[in-house]
């Protein structure tokens, strides 16, 4: 029995079992030409499709393939120099001098 759905996984796919079970229950559970919203698996005889194989195998597919990338690379925020500047000021250094102690006398 040929499994054209067996030839090739999709690069997308991340889950090769769980996506070769899902297409093997989803190739099964096909809607039935002759009498139309129904499962044409015998298994699955008085169902409405998708029966509940068919929409579990479609549910497996979808979390056997990595999600879609909105966008590549990283996001960019450009800053003025000058308000990355004022927005961190103190934060490393005092704002205010810091007043040296006058000289100690040392013990000897």
């Amino acid at each position: 029995m040929s499994q054209p759905h067996r030839r090739t996984v999709p690069p997308h796919v991340t889950d090769v079992l769980l996506w070769l079970l899902a297409t093997d229950v989803a190739a099964q559970h096909l809607p039935d030409p002759d009498r139309p919203g129904h499962c044409a698996n015998l298994r699955c005889h008085k169902e409405t499709y998708p029966c509940p194989p068919a929409g579990d195998a479609y549910r497996a597919c979808r979390a056997a393939t990595r999600p879609t990338l909105l966008a590549r690379g990283r996001a960019r925020v450009i800053v003025p120099a000058a308000a990355a500047a004022a927005r961190f000021a103190g934060w490393f250094r005092p704002t205010r001098p810091q007043q040296r102690p006058t000289s100690v006398p040392r013990a000897a």
